[in-house]
């Protein structure tokens, strides 16, 4: 049987990937052979249960390809440090020093395509800025145990230019500036505190956006959704944003109306206000509704007035509607279902073609 030590060094380092990090690094105190070998992994998961220090540990590798640091902390980057393959980036419960800290280890991965960070409100740091212009994906997540008020200095600055998918759950954050957003952006948003006016005023160039915001506050944000071609539709909080969407998105394909609580996440806006909805002007049709709009599905369906004042509308205007899929919140009984089915199928449409489904 052939010894694991003559084994080529390529084979070796496909062994060592597939095995626990820690166990990975403690093969070099096998033999001198072993020595080096577990620095040509490509993948790295990095954690606290590591004795070395993480800026001078994860500084050995020139040839990650993915990197994932949880729950360690990191003082500062060594000018020399550099990631010239990494491709994938997890930071998860990472203290950073400052946010000086956060921009240099970001500066060191000139090709990062996914970066994804989860904060819990700990850290030093204020400003947390990620400009990374090879930056296809990027996902937030920013929570504190317990109740704590946002914190109007602390929050991101993002300027990718690349970016094709955007995901954020904050429910701490006091601002987000979004700098130089591209086109054909997807966008999954969920924030509580920060200026939704503003954050949205950002992302009109988006393809495919999914909202939960605090509810319209200020002057609405400025230009149109020239892009966008499915939205999603938080109607606990966001439900007064569906009449401004609707003016402004001429290409409007798809309409999704849910419940954040139905999902992995609760929308944590609806509990310091609801929002409302107000019927239109009959005069003025939007322009997706006569010429775009195909599909609406609701989720969670309660068959409150304001709900049927909302898919009565979309019925009377949507031309070109074709399915309109109604779920029932399962708080709905068999009866209640019923006359709803009756009520929903008695209501007027413009399209001809429009058929309605319930489940």
């Amino acid at each position: 049987m052939r010894n694991i030590n003559d084994l080529p060094n390529d084979l070796l380092v496909k062994i060592l990937s597939s095995v626990p990090t820690k166990v990975a690094v403690s093969t070099c105190l096998l033999s001198k052979r072993w020595g080096s070998v577990w620095k040509l992994i490509s993948k790295l998961d990095y954690d606290d249960s590591l004795s070395d220090a993480p800026s001078g540990f994860i500084g050995k590798f020139e040839t990650l390809v993915v990197l994932g640091l949880r729950k360690v902390s990191i003082d500062n980057v060594p000018p020399t440090t550099r990631f010239r393959s990494l491709k994938t980036l997890s930071l998860l419960d990472v203290w950073f020093s400052s946010d000086e800290t956060v921009t240099r280890l970001l500066s060191c991965c000139p090709i990062l395509e996914t970066l994804i960070v989860h904060r819990w409100g700990r850290d030093k740091v204020k400003t947390f800025a990620i400009c990374v212009p090879s930056l296809k994906s990027l996902t937030i997540r920013h929570r504190v145990g317990g109740y704590h008020e946002p914190r109007d200095d602390n929050g991101f600055v993002i300027n990718a230019p690349s970016l094709k998918y955007l995901n954020i759950v904050d429910h701490f954050s006091g601002f987000y500036s979004l700098v130089d957003m591209p086109e054909q952006l997807k966008a999954d948003i969920h924030i509580r505190h920060c200026d939704s006016e503003k954050l949205l005023g950002c992302l009109t160039s988006s393809k495919n956006l999914s909202l939960c915001l605090k509810p319209l506050e200020g002057a609405y944000p400025h230009g149109d959704f020239d892009q966008l071609v499915s939205l999603d539709l938080c109607v606990l909080c966001s439900l007064d944003w569906l009449n401004l969407i609707l003016r402004r998105s001429p290409k409007l394909r798809a309409l999704r109306l849910y419940q954040a609580r139905e999902v992995h996440w609760s929308c944590r806006n609806s509990k310091s206000v609801r929002t409302k909805w107000e019927q239109p002007i009959a005069s003025f049709v939007p322009e997706c509704l006569l010429l775009s709009l195909r599909t609406v599905k609701w989720f969670m369906y309660k068959g409150t007035e304001e709900e049927k004042s909302v898919v009565m509308y979309l019925l009377k205007n949507g031309d070109s509607l074709e399915t309109m899929s109604i779920n029932f919140s399962e708080s709905i009984t068999l009866e209640e279902r019923n006359q709803m089915n009756m009520e929903l199928e008695s209501m007027p449409r413009r399209s001809n073609r429009c058929q309605l489904s319930f489940t």
